[in-house]
């Protein structure tokens, strides 16, 4: 591997070539974050910078509820420190679309640098690919400000700001890696695309990037501030409960922080109905940072936009879990009086039971329900609000793995 140099207004990075690809990884796009700073806005690093990116960056805290087939151990340690990209050029003196990819992960788990993603395809098709790390869980989506007195400052939207930080960074530097800073695409998936969606609702002016791609994501997986404030609050009982007070709170671990964090579901503020979106960290609509309307703000932008969602995409869920693989009529209709008006069940039944699903006939019904509610209805309401700027897909093709169960 033959090492190179990128030079850029913030400094001179040194990186990797190897099959014709240049790399860079674990350039910092924000000050280090230290157990003082946690849950503080990302701050701008104003000096020029010389380091050898050569490797990945911290993985951000991670807070799975349970592994998943998705879990991926080869994952760089975690550490709150993680504001962090990476970047893969074909060429540095050329003026390359760019495509910045932000991760999925239901804003608790995931990473830039899992191996997952490749940073090889895109880069070789003539795209500057810059994927980025951002706080994730109780760093990144919890608002304490409220219910601490502002003894915590967290808002809910630091992840967010992360965010946004590295895409200036990425606005301000990319030439020096052969990229067009005018012709910057955000795309990401699940979370990614929620992500996708409020940065273009923030940046509607589509100044600091000109196009997205939300793939399974639309603009709807963000909570009010009541919301929010109901969770902070349940996340300081639940620091109680560990013997954690607020003032002890201040000064925790990461894995102090993740394992109170891993100890709340979002049921546990739902008063016996199912939340929509099914996530207790998430960003804040606070009319702050975040519009108090996301989608109404998005409405007229000029910001080009591609959504689209995969045909029965809750079965990623729905063929793992015991509680759908031995779903009862019973159970079926209890799940659904707690999703929907008393009225419209009868409708909802007579419509998704009313389909060839001989086997499995609850779990399945059930199954794609969640997929239209959970991904399809949210992508179709952003096309509809962005009828002249936007293309949508659905994605059908079946997966050879698990037996085409997916």
């Amino acid at each position: 591997m033959a090492k190179i140099i990128a030079k850029c207004p913030a400094g001179k990075i040194f990186g990797k070539e190897k099959a014709g690809i240049n790399y860079f990884y674990g350039i910092p796009y924000a000050k280090p974050l230290t157990i003082k700073s946690q849950w503080s806005p990302p701050e701008k690093i104003k000096k020029e910078i010389s380091i050898d990116a050569l490797m990945p960056g911290f993985t951000a805290p991670q807070t799975p509820h349970q592994k998943s087939f998705f879990h991926d151990p080869s994952l760089p340690e975690e550490s709150v420190n993680c504001l962090t990209l990476n970047i893969a050029s074909k060429n540095l003196k050329s003026k390359m679309p760019v495509m910045i990819w932000i991760h999925g992960g239901a804003y608790i788990t995931g990473s830039a640098n899992s191996g997952m993603y490749d940073l090889f395809s895109l880069p070789e098709r003539e795209i500057v690919l810059v994927t980025i790390n951002y706080r994730l869980g109780p760093f990144g989506f919890l608002r304490l400000n409220d219910v601490t007195d502002g003894k915590i400052s967290s808002t809910g939207n630091e992840g967010l700001m992360d965010q946004k930080l590295a895409i200036e960074w990425v606005k301000r530097n990319i030439e020096g890696f052969g990229g067009d800073s005018d012709n910057i695409t955000l795309f990401g998936e699940s979370a990614g695309a929620w992500s996708v969606s409020l940065q273009s609702s923030i940046h509607s002016d589509g100044n600091l990037f000109s196009k997205a791609i939300c793939q399974s994501g639309g603009m709807n997986a963000y909570v009010d501030r009541n919301r929010a404030n109901a969770w902070g609050g349940l996340f300081l009982q639940k620091a109680d409960e560990f013997g954690i007070s607020v003032d002890a709170l201040q000064s925790c671990s990461a894995n102090q922080i993740t394992s109170i964090a891993k100890n709340i579901k979002p049921m546990m503020i739902a008063e016996k109905k199912w939340l929509s979106p099914e996530i207790g960290f998430a960003p804040v609509a606070d009319g702050n940072f975040l519009p108090l309307n996301p989608l109404e703000n998005f409405i007229g932008s000029p910001i080009k936009l591609i959504v689209g969602t995969n045909s029965d995409e809750y079965r990623l869920w729905s063929e793992f879990e015991p509680y759908f693989l031995n779903l009862t009529e019973e159970q079926f209709i209890k799940r659904l009086k707690k999703m929907f008006h008393q009225d419209r069940i009868s409708k909802i039944q007579e419509h998704y039971l009313d389909q060839n699903l001989e086997n499995d006939k609850y779990k399945n019904a059930l199954s794609n329900i969640m997929t239209d509610w959970t991904f399809g209805m949210h992508a179709l309401e952003l096309l509809e609000n962005h009828k002249h700027q936007s293309f949508g897909y659905l994605f059908s093709e079946a997966s050879p793995l698990f037996a085409g169960r997916l």
